[in-house]
């Protein structure tokens, strides 16, 4: 091991097991949390007569784990075991996702359905951020930005056969046959992480037991000081607020406003995932050209402005305007999202990664519920289609805050990861 605690030697990337094994079992597990952006809000429609208010509160539920116990989950990441965590975590959310349709069998009220949401909601703070933590220990340091691409793209990719299959599926088995696909994802997704063999623990780390709040706020500091860090996670809250928004009224609008199936909306919801993953493409090639903080800012310029058509969507040749604002967007986010997450991974401390993942994500994900909640409310007051031109004119917003903070002029990455190896290397020796 070198002195941060990393192996001293992995294989690459196309040969590394591990990698394999971690990289498909993130692909099962989003394939499925993506077929339930779909099936919930048709479940709470169907099952429980909600509309758009209660659809927005039954996410917000979910997401709102990452505000209650987003901090604290960091450090705990820190101190236990990533594998054992990815692999409960996993396991529980398929158990609960299988007791939604008891829920709606048993005519309960869709306060037990809230509350059920909450509990997966606090599974996935502890997935997420211990895959995180773990991923860089198992990719060399100069793959970590590769590794992370072919993760953006897998869960976008994911969403893409997810939501389109969620779609078709609905209209034969409906919503609660698409939350039991969705839990047989889980269960399938914590096979494969099983198949991960476990590391034998660090004693460094195992030995040192301090107060919870101190290590939260160590993570609290790290990131708020690095002027970086700090931009690229407040730029992501910025993202994934009017995202929440977005999605809290998105499938209702192009069912009930914009005219179209089950189907149809399922479809075109994969086939702007797929372009979406081809845009990223080439702004990882912008990013290469202009470098990763300029280049990023272009490829969301672009974006954003062209989000501006997802609002005029109607039934017919309309549709072409949500595919093309749509793509955009996604565009956008899954490039915005691997340079951001690779920068942050690179830039901090081995025994650091849990806690400044799960700051990262308190402030970036913790808006996620208020998002919900918002773009529900206003969808109920205000009308479908007028909450996406709010949305759409809030992503606008997103180029401008990184135009004017330090991550416009954001290091090369592979510049940073080859100064890290050097540090590992000299400490190891």
């Amino acid at each position: 091991m070198t002195a941060t605690g990393r192996p001293e030697s992995l294989p690459p990337l196309r040969v590394n097991h591990r990698f394999t094994k971690l990289w498909a079992s993130h692909a099962i597990s989003n394939l499925g949390s993506s077929a339930a952006l779909v099936a919930l809000p048709l479940f709470v429609v169907q099952y429980f007569h909600g509309d758009t208010l209660e659809v927005g509160l039954l996410m917000a539920a979910q997401q709102a784990a990452w505000i209650i116990i987003g901090l604290p989950a960091g450090a705990w990441v820190d101190r236990l075991g990533q594998r054992q965590l990815m692999l409960l975590c996993d396991w529980a959310r398929g158990i609960l996702l299988a007791a939604l349709p008891c829920i709606a069998l048993l005519e309960l009220s869709i306060a037990y359905a809230i509350g059920v949401a909450f509990l997966i909601g606090v599974c996935t703070v502890f997935f997420t951020i211990a895959y995180q933590a773990m991923l860089p220990n198992e990719v060399r340091q100069q793959d970590l930005p590769a590794a992370n691409r072919r993760l953006t793209y897998t869960q976008t990719g994911a969403q893409v056969v997810g939501m389109g299959f969620a779609g078709l599926l609905a209209q034969f088995v409906g919503p609660s046959g698409v939350l039991l696909f969705n839990a047989a994802c889980f269960a399938a997704s914590g096979v494969l992480i099983l198949l991960i063999s476990p590391r034998p623990v660090d004693d460094a780390r195992d030995g040192a037991r301090r107060s919870i709040l101190k290590e939260i706020g160590e993570g609290l500091r790290y990131v708020w000081r690095d002027p970086r860090v700090r931009a690229l996670s407040l730029v992501s809250a910025n993202v994934n607020f009017f995202g929440a928004m977005q999605q809290a009224v998105l499938v209702i609008f192009l069912i009930q406003v914009a005219g179209l199936t089950e189907g149809i909306a399922g479809a075109l919801l994969g086939a702007a995932g797929i372009g979406g993953m081809c845009g990223a493409a080439l702004g990882h090639r912008i990013n290469t050209r202009l470098g990763a903080g300029e280049g990023t800012i272009a490829v969301m310029v672009v974006g954003s402005v062209l989000g501006l058509l997802v609002p005029l969507t109607f039934r017919g040749v309309g549709v072409v305007f949500f595919l093309v604002g749509y793509v955009a967007l996604w565009s956008m986010v899954i490039t915005f999202t691997a340079v951001s997450i690779s920068y942050r991974q690179a830039v901090c401390p081995e025994g650091m990664l849990g806690r400044m993942t799960a700051t990262s994500r308190f402030l970036t994900w913790g808006v996620l519920p208020l998002g919900s909640a918002i773009g529900g409310a206003l969808g109920s007051a205000l009308g479908e289609r007028n909450v996406l031109w709010i949305t759409a004119v809030g992503f606008i917003g997103c180029p401008a805050w990184l135009f004017f903070t330090k991550a416009r002029r954001l290091p090369e990455l592979d510049l940073v990861l080859r100064q890290r190896l050097r540090r590992d290397t000299e400490g190891a020796g």
